[in-house]
C-alpha cells in the first residue's frame, strides 16, 4: 500500500522535494481516493530524508513506525501524534475532495487527491522550511511554502478560489507557531532514533562505459551504490565539462537496495572519434574526501569500433577474473 502511495505521488508531481546536503527533511505523502479500488481510501507514507519511517491508512487508523526498538515509549508517543495529525489530514482532504468533485461536476470514475506536507531543518537544528502541496487528478490545487522563516509564498493553483489576504495571514501564523515547531520536533526525534540509517555514508562506485551505437559510440558515466542521494557527476572532454544539453539521463534513481545510481551518457560520432579526445567521469560525494575519476582516450583512426567493443568486453572479463 505504501508503495502505491509513493508511486502515485511521483507520477503526479514532477519532483519530490529532498533535503539537500547539510539539512534533513520529514515529509508526509498522503493519498485520498474517491471510487472503488482494492486500496484504502486514505494512506500516508512518512519519509525521513529518503527513508520511509511510517505508514498510516484509513482502514486501521493507526500509525505504524519502523525502528530498532519499535516498542519504545518514544514510538507510542509518535504514534499518538501521528494518529492525530493524519486524522486531521484525512478529514481535510475528504472534505476538499467533495468540494472539488462538485466544482468539476464529476459523477463517476476514480478521483485521486494527493498532498505532500512537511518541513526541512538544517544540520545545526535551525528550521529551514515548511511546505504543503496539493493536487487533484494530477492538477495542482494549492501550494504554500514558508522558507528561511522570512519568505512566505502561496499559489492557489487552477481549480478552486484561493485564500484571501486574511486567510493567508492566519495560515502563516498557524504554520509558524504551531505546525512548524511540531514538525521540527518530530523530525528531530526521528533523527535521533534512525541516526544509523539516515546519517550513513556509502561511497559511489564509478564506471565509464562505452557502447557501440549507430553512427558512433555512446560514452556513459555511471555512479552507483551510493548514499545519500546527493552527488555531483560530471563528464569531461579534454578536461572541460560537457554541456548538460548534450547529455542523456541525469536523474538519480533508487537501486532497490537502499542506495542510489546516476547515469549520464554522450553520443560520440565516428568522425568525432577520429579525433584524440580524453573523456573523464568525475564524481564528488559526501562520503568522499577526494573526487573519483575514471578516463578513456578515443582514437578511432587506429581502432575500429568493433575492436573497441571487443577490447572492452575482454578487459571486463579479466577484471571479473581478478576480483
Amino acid at each position: 500500500m505504501a508503495k502505491l502511495s509513493v508511486f502515485l505521488f511521483v507520477l503526479s508531481f514532477s519532483t519530490i522535494v529532498n533535503a539537500g546536503p547539510g539539512s534533513h527533511s520529514l515529509w508526509a505523502v498522503a493519498t485520498y481516493i474517491i471510487g472503488e479500488t482494492p486500496f484504502p481510501e486514505f494512506t500516508v507514507v512518512l519519509m525521513l530524508d529518503e527513508v520511509q519511517v511510517g505508514y498510516y491508512d484509513s482502514n486501521n487508523k493507526q500509525s505504524i513506525y519502523r525502528g530498532l526498538n519499535p516498542t519504545d515509549k518514544i514510538y507510542d508517543d509518535l504514534a499518538q501524534e501521528g494518529d492525530d495529525v493524519f486524522g486531521e489530514i484525512y478529514y481535510d482532504m475528504k472534505e476538499r475532495s467533495v468540494q472539488l468533485k462538485h466544482h468539476l461536476n464529476l459523477t463517476e470514475g476514480i478521483q485521486v487527491q494527493q498532498r505532500m506536507a512537511g518541513c526541512e531543518m538544517l544540520d545545526i537544528g535551525e528550521p529551514a522550511m515548511i511546505m504543503f502541496k496539493d493536487n487533484f487528478n494530477a492538477i495542482y490545487t494549492d501550494q504554500m511554502v514558508y522558507y528561511n522563516m522570512t519568505h512566505f509564498k502561496y499559489d492557489a493553483g487552477k481549480l478552486l478560489p484561493g485564500w484571501d489576504g486574511m486567510m493567508q495571514a492566519y495560515k502563516r501564523r498557524l504554520y509558524e507557531n504551531d505546525l512548524l515547531p511540531r514538525c521540527i520536533k518530530t523530525l528531530t526525534t526521528f533523527l535521533k532514533k534512525e541516526n544509523n540509517i539516515v546519517m550513513r555514508k556509502v561511497p559511489p562506485r564509478l564506471r565509464l562505459i562505452k557502447k557501440e551505437v549507430s553512427g558512433g559510440l555512446q560514452v556513459s558515466c555511471l555512479a552507483f551504490g551510493f548514499y545519500p542521494r546527493h552527488i555531483n557527476l560530471t563528464l569531461l572532454r579534454d578536461g572541460q565539462p560537457v554541456a548538460e544539453q548534450e547529455l542523456a539521463g541525469g536523474e538519480v534513481l533508487p537501486s532497490g537496495d537502499g542506495t542510489y545510481q546516476l547515469r549520464k551518457s554522450l553520443e560520440v560520432s565516428t568522425e568525432e572519434l577520429k579525433k584524440r579526445h580524453n573523456y573523464t567521469c568525475t564524481a564528488s560525494h559526501l562520503s568522499l574526501d577526494n573526487k573519483l575519476d575514471v578516463s578513456w582516450e578515443s582514437g578511432a583512426e587506429r581502432v575500429h569500433l568493433s575492436t573497441l567493443s571487443a577490447l572492452f568486453l575482454f578487459n571486463l572479463y579479466l577484471t571479473r577474473q581478478v576480483s
